[in-house]
């Protein structure tokens, strides 16, 4: 009776598991509130205090750092990019953003 139960137990458990949907990301969580918060003249620290650390920070351009984020849109299950480069200055301060698949806030 036990391993009969034991048995019953893993099968359910098996079932549901294959019943739980994890949609794919990679890459930071950019929100698109934090996107636009940034501005030309933010400080690098106040740039990873919003968006965190960047994805990639090249070792050849180091006044350059790009964050970027691949996901699934839940409504046509297509894969989605988006991401935003900031070039800083000398004085580690915001001289350019260049956001990529973001929709403009008005």
């Amino acid at each position: 009776m036990r391993i009969l139960f034991i048995t019953t137990t893993l099968f359910a458990a098996l079932l549901l598991s294959a019943c739980l949907h994890e949609p794919i990301h990679q890459g930071n969580r950019l929100g698109g509130d934090e996107v636009f918060m940034i501005h030309e003249g933010d400080s690098k620290f106040s740039v990873e205090q919003k968006l965190g650390s960047p994805s990639l920070d090249s070792v050849l351009h180091p006044d350059r750092i790009t964050y970027f984020e691949e996901f699934e849109d839940e409504e046509s299950g297509k894969l989605l990019w988006r991401s935003v480069e900031i070039v800083y200055d000398k004085a580690l301060r915001v001289k350019k953003i260049t956001r990529t698949g973001f929709k403009e806030k008005k």
